[in-house]
């Protein structure tokens, strides 16, 4: 019957919040938006060749698609957790997170009626619609699925073996499915903590033969949850070493080179300390970057004097330490207040590793606020500097108070805590929680600093930056008596429960709305029904004038869009093959050629990549010195190193004349005569992403340059049907030597070890699913004895 309950009630919240999209509207994701540019090409592919390509053709000159849009088979748990997506987008992720978080705490041993309100909690933590609504789809399916991993090691370790394995199997590899490894790497470190506290308690109750077993199971589950998902782990593992994540061979400053992100951009959103407290006070440093003002409020008035009231809900409240941000890290004052008492009541081995790997995720979300800390971590802990985004690590936070609040509540449930302990309790929890509440309504606004660092930068006159600042404060005082309000009425509900005042389920449904009604009005301070726009208004990219001006030219060209950042932007791929695009995982090369000569408005370089028109504020650009899709040149030019290619193409090189090579390829060209026929003709005669088609006629043997994104692993060359080596020119580029004659090349890209990698996954899938069937054959076994 609980189950039921919390199923139906959480479905009903999910579907509440989310209800404009039974209306057929959606919200504007801006990563979704991109997504649609990015993968366009893709799409288009399959409806016309009923194939996926697995080359992503219009961003950044080409890239493979395993990070884009990749249709990988047999991965069949995946295949079935889709169906509890049956509420419909996005209502269903709040949905299967709340229920999630549920099968977690009854794993844990948790009271049904109790775990429902930790699932409510969980689904309606403040960070999960902001993301919603920025488009961070991956992120919010790999935090929903993840609960019962840890829950499934925990129900192992300490009641069934096989079912807490599988339970763990199963929730990973759906979790690794949707393709979010930085949530997966963060949790482990929940998972790590779990692992050391079972071992101390294994060792100490001298059953360490069965940890080891136990253990050893877990980690066989475990890697059938990766071999479920190996077509996808395989690829995107391989492109990541040639990816910006996978460090550059340029030469750094120091004469060494990396092997992970930059440390400055890698901690660029670093969670300021005392923004902190927006998990507690959601307006501690004021929210929002996009908004946060009342219409009626000081910052209103202010802009009055200026006609000019109007804009005042979308001028920043937040003063926090990141660039920017949609909104808080918030947890709630009703799971905070009771994670503070589960401090004082829950036993200790219940609760020390939930703390340690809290505090550790504060920390490390401080990034270059806590720099030592943080590098120790970036230099030293494998794979830590292959995300950026260090604040991101908050989500373990998000689930760790709510778990130990629940700790808190089953403890009061089980009525075995002394009254003098429960005194002290409370006692020092409200002075704690609701002490510090009072003390940021009245004192802290005296002396904070409300300015924000992009204050000046917006031009606005000084009265009505100061308006901003008061208003911020104001918002402050306000949120902090709010969060006083949600203490105090807690405080009251656990001490009229603990004294009988009240039944077990006057207690649950109280703390459930409490916290209900906490989340659920922050959340709608970012994600508004009104920000709900018809589905197709709201998710498709419309061409503008300068799109279908361009769209008229059927030859191949590239385009380059700066009425927006080019390689933040995927809107231009939504219609051409461009030189830019939205993507964080950029191949390397790439990026390096962004950073010296793209960035830097370097035409030879635009060129050479075929960039034939500029769209701009002014409308279109016709770029005449465009290279053409592909051409023979006269001279090589011939480096040693990574950082001698990258100089090369500076301001004295000519594309069309010279083609620059690393030493690494000479062995291509042995007793090639570089000699241009003046006569040469190379032109594109069809083009699929996939497969491009050259004619050529030349009466010399000669190089050829492709204005075409090198990758090796997958791209093969063929001239009349004959497979034929090729290299790599221009830093970035794809090259070969073709004999005289009139001849036709043919490039075809193909996944390599597709098959295979299928196989591998589709034999876990059935292994995990056997596994599944056998934990409960075992447990329904032992019932039965």
């Amino acid at each position: 019957m609980p189950h039921i309950v919390a199923l139906v009630v959480f479905a009903a919240v999910s579907a509440m919040f989310f209800a404009p999209q039974y209306r057929g509207e959606a919200l504007r994701q801006g990563d979704m938006v991109q997504v649609g540019g990015m993968a366009q090409d893709i799409v288009e592919h399959q409806q016309q060749y009923g194939e996926h390509p697995g080359w992503a053709g219009r961003m950044f000159g080409g890239m493979p698609a395993y990070m884009v849009n990749m249709n990988y088979q047999g991965r069949w748990i995946k295949s079935i957790a889709d169906l509890t997506y049956f509420l419909g987008q996005p209502a269903a992720f709040l949905f299967v997170a709340m229920a999630a978080f549920y099968l977690m705490l009854l794993l844990f041993g948790i009271n049904a009626w109790l775990a429902m309100i930790g699932g409510l909690t969980w689904g309606l933590s403040t960070y999960f619609p902001i993301i919603i609504e920025a488009g961070h789809i991956t992120k919010m399916m790999a935090l929903a699925w993840i609960p019962p991993v840890v829950g499934g090691v925990y129900y192992a370790y300490r009641k069934n073996l096989w079912l807490g394995a599988a339970i763990t199997g199963i929730f990973l590899s759906v979790e690794i499915s949707t393709s979010h490894p930085q949530i997966t790497y963060y949790f482990a470190f929940a998972v790590f903590a779990l692992f050391v506290n079972e071992l101390i308690r294994a060792f100490k109750a001298k059953t360490h033969k069965k940890f080891i077993v136990v253990s050893l199971v877990l980690a066989g589950a475990a890697m059938l949850a990766v071999g479920s998902n190996l077509v996808q782990l395989y690829y995107q593992a391989d492109y990541a070493k040639d990816s910006n994540r996978g460090g550059s061979e340029l030469k750094a400053v120091e004469g060494v080179t990396t092997s992970g992100l930059d440390k400055d951009y890698a901690t660029a959103w670093s969670y300021g300390k005392a923004e902190s407290f927006n998990m507690f006070i959601p307006n501690f440093e004021g929210g929002s970057s996009s908004g946060g003002f009342a219409a009626d409020g000081e910052v209103a008035r202010a802009l009055g004097k200026y006609q000019a009231a109007h804009i005042a809900p979308q001028l920043p409240a937040y003063h926090g330490d990141q660039p920017f941000t949609s909104g808080p890290v918030y947890i709630g004052a009703v799971m905070v207040f009771l994670m503070v008492l589960g401090l004082f009541i829950v036993d200790g081995r219940k609760k020390w590793w939930i703390v340690a790997v809290s505090v550790l995720a504060l920390l490390l979300a401080w990034g270059h606020n806590f720099m030592w800390f943080t590098s120790i971590f970036l230099d030293y802990f494998p794979l830590y500097n292959k995300f950026r985004t260090v604040s991101m690590i908050l989500v373990i936070l998000e689930w760790s108070v709510p778990l130990l609040a629940i700790f808190a509540l089953q403890k009061l449930y089980n009525r075995d805590l002394a009254p003098e302990k429960f005194r002290k309790a409370m006692t020092y929890s409200l002075v704690i929680t609701g002490g510090f509440a009072l003390f940021a309504a009245l004192i802290v606004p005296n002396f904070m600093d409300f300015s924000a660092a992009n204050d000046a930068a917006m031009g606005l006159p000084d009265d009505v930056v100061s308006a901003m600042q008061s208003e911020r404060a104001t918002l402050l005082t306000n949120d902090a008596l709010r969060s006083l309000l949600f203490v105090v009425l807690t405080a009251a509900v656990v001490w009229l429960y603990y004294k009988e005042k009240i039944k077990t389920a006057v207690m649950v449904a109280a703390v459930a709305l409490l916290t209900t009604v906490d989340l659920y009005q922050v959340d709608r301070r970012f994600v508004k029904t009104e920000d709900f726009r018809p589905r197709q208004q709201a998710l498709a990219i419309q061409p503008t004038e300068a799109n279908q001006q361009i769209l008229q030219d059927k030859s191949d060209y590239r385009v380059a869009d700066f009425t927006a950042n080019p390689f933040a932007s995927a809107t231009a791929s939504a219609f051409h093959r461009s030189v830019g695009g939205y993507h964080a995982a950029k191949l390397r090369r790439y990026q390096d050629v962004i950073d010296a000569h793209l960035s830097k408005q370097n035409m030879a370089v635009y060129d050479m990549l075929n960039t034939k028109y500029f769209i701009t504020d002014k409308g279109v650009q016709v770029n005449d010195g465009a290279a053409g899709s592909a051409w023979f040149v006269e001279n090589i030019r011939w480096v040693a190193t990574p950082d001698e290619e990258l100089a090369a193409l500076g301001e004295d090189f000519v594309p069309n004349e010279t083609a620059v090579v690393d030493k690494r390829f000479e062995n291509e060209l042995k007793g090639i005569d570089i000699a241009r026929d003046s006569g040469a003709l190379i032109y594109l005669e069809d083009y699929k992403v996939n497969v491009l088609t050259y004619k050529y006629s030349s009466q010399s043997d000669g190089v050829v340059v492709f204005s075409e994104i090198y990758y090796p692993k997958g791209w093969k060359v063929f001239v009349d049907g004959n497979e034929k080596p090729y290299f790599r020119a221009d830093y970035i580029l794809r090259a070969m030597v073709v004999p005289a004659g009139e001849h036709t090349i043919e490039w075809k890209f193909e996944v390599p070890h597709f098959e295979a990698m299928t196989n591998v996954t589709r034999a876990s899938s059935v292994a995990l699913i056997l596994l599944l069937g056998f934990g409960f054959f075992v447990t329904f076994n032992k019932r039965d004895e």
